[in-house]
């Protein structure tokens, strides 16, 4: 028979919809006792799913965090089983454990890196009080964000930003560097007139001299 045809009793921490608190920090001794589960059914089963008969030692419910899974990646909520195991040893402070579990999935590194202000903030909790209340807090903090964003006119430009794009750079000024280049141009072909005419005088005496010599 399927689980579900009969009355399955399973003890330790189970992360399941039935359950009245979230997981904490004060469950690792429960986890590290009496073991860790996950009810695996499909979300879209999930209403279908007869998790009611089930004897749950200690049902635990996750606070917010968004997928990293291929299928359901940046949901809320939508984790897979890996995804819950590993949030709740996280949150648990077990984290080596966490790191474990999702090293099995060439994802896995990424639910912790996507997650990593929210996990860290749940393990450092007292309790699961605290938990719900730091999710509050970062649910709140989102929702301010977005009205933020959606309340910025788009037609308000700063006009001081308008060169901040590489493409549309001021030309650079280089005034001053044709001024002394036309400078130095000027000066060295001032150098090489005043050359040419020393030349000419030097042959200008030596066919004087070559004329004096022939005439003697």
């Amino acid at each position: 028979k399927q689980w579900y045809q009969r009355r399955v009793r399973v003890a330790g921490v189970v992360l399941s919809p039935t359950g009245t608190m979230t997981v904490s920090p004060t469950d690792r001794n429960i986890i590290e006792r009496l073991g860790l589960c996950v009810v695996d059914c499909s979300w879209a089963e999930l209403e279908a799913t007869p998790i009611a008969r089930l004897k749950i030692g200690y049902p635990r419910l996750l606070p917010f965090l968004v997928a990293a899974n291929p299928v359901n990646y940046g949901k809320p909520w939508k984790l897979t089983c890996v995804e819950a195991f590993a949030a709740a040893y996280y949150i648990a402070g077990l984290k080596k454990q966490a790191e474990v579990v999702l090293s099995k999935f060439k994802w896995g590194g990424n639910f912790l890196k996507v997650n990593a202000e929210m996990l860290e903030a749940y393990s450092e909790c007292e309790d699961a009080a605290q938990v719900i209340e730091t999710q509050n807090k970062f649910l709140a903090r989102c929702e301010e964000e977005v009205k933020n964003r959606s309340s910025r006119d788009l037609c308000d430009i700063d006009m001081s930003l308008e060169n901040g794009n590489p493409n549309r750079q001021p030309m650079p000024d280089y005034s001053d560097d044709d001024s002394s280049s036309d400078e130095e141009i000027n000066s060295s072909s001032e150098e090489e007139e005043e050359e040419e005419e020393e030349e000419s005088e030097e042959e200008e005496e030596e066919e004087e001299e070559g004329s004096e010599s022939d005439s003697t």
